[in-house]
């Protein structure tokens, strides 16, 4: 047996955690970059009260807001707010968007050059070589685990592409998981969050990268997250399942740091690059039929794959103990009910047709997809997004 293991050094959880988050910032230096997201932070009066929090603990401010998922010229953007305030420490509050952004700016303001120097695969092959400022991150949904992870993703929108900058410098220093933040976000971005997390845990679960430490997260944390996202497909989320949904999702993001993901997150990066499509749905919209594929490709190439056990095991913590039927094929359509009941529309509801097909996978063979259980052909992965388009 053999595996590494890395995540944020320091991880504070629980409703209320939040308010720690000025001393926290204080710690680690005087002048902040404050990165946010454009409005609801702001609209509930908590970006405030952050702001004078740190401001008594005598730390100066200059601020950076994020306005959707970031691109090339958003991190170069925060990089240069970064160094023109003379930063010494960033604070990120806001989605898996606004982290990411704070992420690559804390990097760039250290690293000499731009950001489409440091991306990954259609960059200029540079390596982030010192150390970015440090980094505290307060997700404020549950769901990409940005706030444990060391990339940053990127559009890179003259090539409809999303690529990242990786680097185990960027892990950032402090997570700070307040569920009371989490609970606020509106049902749609709470539902496709949630799937995106889902998705991060079933796939790191299957992953040719799966490990120990990794398993013992994801294990719970796929129990944690399906029936917390069934509470708020039924209308009936409460701060029990708002917490199990933050947990899920800060076990998913360590998961998949150190395990890695597989076909759908391969073949998200391109329908969110090409297409447009938000990333936390597109999970949700391919995970069906994506776990589907694979149980029948390893049954069919690899029947003696661990991962074939370890589907089996998925479907049973999702299945009733007394379901006729706790098969990998019943799990998949069990994922799919969640999905529409929780509203999250097919592929072609974001646009997405036949004729995208042939990009999709084109540009799906790099990055996650190299850590799914089996490699799956052009054809399966066609049938994955036919079966999704429509629902």
């Amino acid at each position: 047996m053999k595996f590494s293991f890395r995540t944020t050094p320091e991880i504070h959880f629980g409703a209320g955690s939040l308010a720690e988050a000025p001393a926290a910032v204080a710690r680690l230096g005087r002048r902040c970059l404050l990165v946010s997201g454009r409005f609801s932070l702001e609209r509930s009066g908590k970006l405030a009260q952050i702001e004078d929090g740190l401001r008594a603990q005598g730390v100066a401010l200059s601020r950076y807001r994020v306005d959707g998922e970031p691109d090339l010229v958003v991190a170069d953007e925060g990089a240069r707010v970064a160094r023109e305030g003379g930063c010494d420490v960033v604070l990120a509050i806001g989605g898996g968007s606004v982290i990411d952004a704070a992420k690559a700016a804390a990097a760039l303001a250290t690293n000499e050059g731009a950001a489409i120097d440091y991306v990954e695969a259609v960059g200029a092959g540079k390596s982030i070589t010192r150390a970015p400022l440090p980094l505290v991150a307060v997700p404020t949904t549950a769901g990409s685990g940005s706030e444990v992870t060391k990339n940053s993703v990127l559009r890179v929108p003259e090539l409809r592409v999303k690529r990242s900058i990786r680097s185990d410098l960027m892990v950032p220093r402090v997570a700070i998981v307040d569920p009371a933040l989490i609970a606020t976000a509106p049902r749609s971005v709470a539902a496709s969050s949630g799937l995106d997390a889902l998705t991060h845990l079933v796939e790191a679960y299957l992953s040719k990268g799966a490990q120990p430490m990794t398993d013992v997260l994801v294990v719970p944390g796929i129990t944690l997250a399906y029936r917390a996202l069934g509470a708020l497909a039924e209308d009936r989320a409460t701060d029990e399942s708002h917490e199990a949904m933050a947990l899920a999702a800060l076990w998913g993001g360590i998961a998949l740091a150190n395990a890695g993901l597989g076909a759908v997150h391969g073949l998200v990066a391109p329908l969110g690059g090409f297409c447009g499509v938000p990333h936390g749905a597109g999970c949700g919209c391919l995970l069906p039929a994506t776990f589907a594929t694979n149980v029948a490709a390893l049954r069919a190439r690899a029947p003696a794959h661990p991962a074939l056990a370890r589907a089996h095991e998925v479907a049973d913590l999702l299945l009733p103990r007394d379901a006729p039927d706790r098969s990998p094929e019943r799990a998949a359509d069990a994922f799919r009910a969640l999905r529409d009941k929780l509203g999250v529309p097919p592929l072609r509801g974001y646009g997405v047709g036949e004729a995208d097909l042939a990009s999709i996978i084109a540009g799906s063979r790099a990055g996650s997809m190299r850590s799914n259980p089996i490699e799956l052909t052009d054809d399966e992965l066609e049938g994955i997004l036919r079966r999704t388009l429509d629902g």
